[in-house]
């Protein structure tokens, strides 16, 4: 996954902050490319899974301070995120490194942020940027 300034939502931490996601995504599907033990891939797995419940705390903050009306959607979004993250995450434990779990790992969580990135936060951030002198 390449960071673009097309994800840009225009609040420099909440810009930063994807960038790391998408670095840390691509890391991982580099480290299934490139045939890493499991512990590895798991350790990698939970470093992203902190980094993103973080950042999604953080970015909800933004969104419940500046009164945005799509916060529940994307509580939603980010709740749904989560719960696949763990359900992957469980599955990779269980059955190990199998190339339907990597297709999967791969595809879901890179298509995910590109697809929230570029859809509900891009709407945030104008949202924000419109309400930020108001705020």
């Amino acid at each position: 996954m390449i960071w673009s300034d097309q994800y840009k939502v225009g609040l420099p931490v909440i810009d930063a902050q994807h960038k790391r996601l998408f670095q840390l995504i691509k890391e991982l599907n580099e480290a299934l490319d490139a045939g890493l033990r499991l512990v590895n891939v798991e350790r990698l797995l939970e470093g992203l899974d902190q980094y993103k419940t973080r950042h999604f705390q953080l970015e909800e903050k933004y969104m419940k301070d500046s009164h945005y009306p799509g916060l529940e959607e994307q509580q939603e979004a980010h709740k749904y995120f989560t719960d696949r993250f763990n359900e992957l995450g469980e599955e990779l434990s269980r059955t190990g490194i199998t190339p339907d779990i990597m297709k999967i790992i791969k595809g879901e969580l890179s298509e995910w942020l590109k697809r929230h990135v570029s859809g509900l936060d891009l709407q945030f951030g104008k949202y924000y940027q419109e309400q930020k002198d108001q705020l």
